[in-house]
């Protein structure tokens, strides 16, 4: 009767091994490359994931929405572009045209903002 609460430690430490751990590095976040690569912004939970992207000019941003109401994106800051309102599903393409900062946000829900920032030249 011993044996199984060992043999139970022993599966546990394995199954938890198995998982990575501690051990695995954290993936490192996407670095933007020219031309027209997309830079990619999930619109879920009334949030803009992630809030805050780096581009490149050159490249494009495209947002997704993957809530079950309307969203739309309009630049407040460093640009000027406004999406139609996005249903679920719906995408809105920008293509970075000058480096900066752009501060955005969803005029439906006005507490959800978003940034690309660190917008280099070339």
């Amino acid at each position: 009767m011993r044996s199984r609460p060992l043999l139970l430690v022993a599966l546990s430490a394995a199954l938890v091994a198995g998982c990575g751990g501690d051990d695995e590095e954290p993936a490192a976040p996407a670095k933007p490359a020219g031309g027209g690569d997309i830079v990619a912004v999930t619109i879920k939970d009334i949030l803009f994931k992630p809030e805050n992207v780096t581009a490149r000019v050159g490249q494009t941003v495209r947002w997704t929405n993957e809530d079950s109401v309307e969203h739309d994106v309009k630049a407040e800051s460093g640009a000027s572009f406004a999406s139609k309102r996005l249903s679920e599903g719906d995408t809105y393409e920008q293509k970075i045209t000058k480096a900066g900062r752009i501060d955005y946000v969803c005029t439906i829900h006005p507490g959800q903002k978003g940034s690309i920032s660190g917008v280099i030249e070339d």
